[in-house]
């Protein structure tokens, strides 16, 4: 049904913008898709879809579309259910404990370590790829926890009415932390499904 759905809105073949197909019931998005290299909008809002299906995702032309647009609310794409999590002890490089120190100590101005950077260009470098842990603030380099926070949208954001919180990326620098969260901040897990 979806693909008999899918094809009527679809008549302009490649050069096909604009798909619309709200509320139709649909349970899977057609693989399909990924032949229209021309779109940019494309509408799912209110279906029945769980999750986007092994075809699209494997579709190498899929990453080449120039979508600008992607509406799916309304469909049971994600797990409502937070999924517990193994909390290890964070065991990090020694590489990780210096930078994590060094970057910490330069955002305070430490004069010490000020002057012997300017003796070592190459740890500029490193340390340039520094990120911000989005619970304390502090920094790291290069182990974190991948997270998703789901926050209003921008009022300067094009969006649909009806969006009320969209995710946004934020990385955190420790179990610790990650023990502090918020309650709309989730650690991004790959779950195998039984």
């Amino acid at each position: 049904m979806e693909e008999k759905l899918f094809f009527g809105g679809v008549k302009g073949g490649k050069t096909t913008k604009i798909i619309t197909l709200n509320g139709k019931k649909m349970r899977k998005i057609p693989s399909t898709i990924g032949n229209l290299t021309g779109l940019k909008v494309l509408n799912l809002q209110n279906n029945l879809i769980p999750s986007v299906c092994s075809e699209l995702s494997t579709l190498t032309q899929f990453q080449y579309m120039k979508l600008k647009e992607f509406y799916c609310e309304g469909n049971p794409l994600y797990l409502k259910h937070p999924v517990g999590a193994i909390k290890k002890l964070d065991v990090l490089s020694l590489q990780e404990i210096t930078s994590r120190f060094i970057m910490n100590q330069l955002i305070e101005m430490n004069p010490f370590l000020m002057e012997a950077m300017a003796w070592y260009p190459q740890i500029w470098q490193t340390i340039s790829k520094g990120k911000l842990c989005a619970i304390c603030g502090k920094s790291f380099l290069a182990m974190w926890i991948e997270c998703v926070e789901f926050v209003p949208p921008s009022k300067n954001w094009r969006t649909s009415r009806n969006l009320k919180l969209v995710p946004l990326r934020t990385l955190i620098c420790s179990f610790a932390c990650f023990n502090q969260r918020g309650p709309n901040q989730f650690g991004i897990a790959h779950v195998q499904n039984q």
